[in-house]
């Protein structure tokens, strides 16, 4: 046995059909391209929306900066074009005066305004149709749903 070699066969290599697999090179790509979309969905909506929000409470910010710094000119500058020559200490006081009334206008509405942007009714349930908390047609008590006078079981 030591001189005998052993020749295996080898196996012959079939050559894929070049349009096969230029298909399977397109059914790829378009499977990534899906499966990337899944799982980015909401990634680009999310980052937007808070871009969005963030520049309408810079801008808000910046409002308020503006109006009582206007407020303080007003005070400041614009009384004694109206009446004549006053004293620094009176038109300064005259100035700090306005600006602070107008700031707690902007701090009223500038909060509400922001309250506004991140107020989410509450609800009852999660999944299907949302019921309200001041919905008056539900009886929170009994699970109760009130339609027309009769009550029916949620």
């Amino acid at each position: 046995m030591e001189g005998i070699e052993i020749v295996m066969p080898e196996n012959s290599v079939i050559k894929r059909n070049p349009v096969l697999e230029a298909r399977c090179v397109k059914l790829r790509s378009q499977q990534e391209a899906r499966d990337y979309r899944k799982m980015t969905k909401g990634v680009d909506n999310m980052t937007a929306s808070l871009f969005n929000q963030m520049n309408r409470q810079l801008i808000a910010i910046g409002q308020f900066i503006i109006s009582i710094f206007a407020g303080f000119l007003f005070g400041f500058r614009g009384v004694e074009w109206m009446v004549g020559n006053l004293d620094f200490g009176f038109r300064l006081l005259l100035g700090v005066m306005c600006a602070l009334v107008i700031a707690l206008a902007e701090i009223y509405f500038l909060a509400k305004k922001l309250n506004e942007e991140l107020s989410v009714p509450e609800t009852v349930q999660l999944g299907g149709p949302p019921k309200f908390v001041d919905d008056k047609t539900y009886d929170y008590d009994k699970k109760k749903i009130k339609v027309g006078g009769k009550e029916h079981q949620d």
